[in-house]
């Protein structure tokens, strides 16, 4: 067996939420809602499924699930271009490599949760908003945005960017993350996320520190969710 798939498998259990092949939306003329996927992408939610249907054969409870950058710039920095007005979440249909390696485990496309980043920022955003209300001190303004310090960890953590529209900033990468965790953790009790992070990929994911940043500011925002974070760079492993 694969030697990802082996690690993840001891880190499953009841009201785990799995996630894996993450991409972004791409919005230009030529390839309007294209998913900009490659075979990382695609491995990456390949371990997912099969995780998923490893679970279910040992009877556990756990849910699938894929984070989409409907955004239209790279991962959580924002941007997009107006085309992106146009595009439907209700109606949105997973790629046709993903449908077949849900097809292939017999796995119902309805199964699979998705999170849509525009909505996971907001929600991020909010939460940022509260602990601002709350004067959580761990939190401090700079020239440049809001950070939080992690002592004896990352140190100050970026959680929104300046903006001239915004006197709190758009949230950063880090919120983001760690908002997606905090999402999960109404159904979810833990999770495992397969990342792919070959420098092919880019335009996808930003590199392991700033997801492991926003696992960081979950739990500095007091979330309980255990998060899992699986990378891996070589698709052949």
């Amino acid at each position: 067996m694969n030697i990802i798939l082996k690690s993840a498998i001891d880190l499953l259990k009841d009201g785990c939420m799995i996630t894996g092949g993450h991409y972004r939306i791409l919005y230009d003329t030529d390839n309007f809602n294209k998913p900009c996927l490659n075979p990382g992408t695609i491995k990456s939610f390949s371990f997912a499924v099969t995780l998923y249907k490893i679970a279910e054969t040992k009877g556990l409870k756990v849910g699938i699930g894929l984070l989409i950058n409907d955004i239209g710039s790279s991962f959580c920095y924002g941007g997009g271009s107006s085309i992106k007005n146009k595009f439907s979440r209700k109606n949105y249909d997973l790629p046709e490599e993903y449908l077949e390696l849900l097809a292939s485990e017999g796995i119902k496309k309805d199964s699979v949760w998705i999170y849509w980043e525009k909505q996971i920022r907001n929600k991020g955003k909010k939460i940022f908003l509260k602990m601002i209300k709350a004067k959580n001190n761990s939190i401090e303004k700079r020239i440049n945005g809001y950070f939080v310090d992690d002592i004896g960890g990352y140190g100050k953590i970026i959680l929104t960017r300046r903006s001239d529209k915004d006197k709190y900033g758009i949230p950063a990468c880090p919120l983001i993350m760690a908002s997606l965790n905090i999402v999960q953790e109404k159904y979810y009790s833990s999770n495992i996320n397969f990342y792919y992070i070959g420098y092919n990929n880019s335009k996808n994911m930003p590199y392991h520190f700033i997801i492991e940043k926003g696992r960081r500011v979950s739990e500095i925002f007091g979330s309980h969710i255990k998060v899992n974070n699986i990378y891996f760079n070589n698709i052949d492993n």
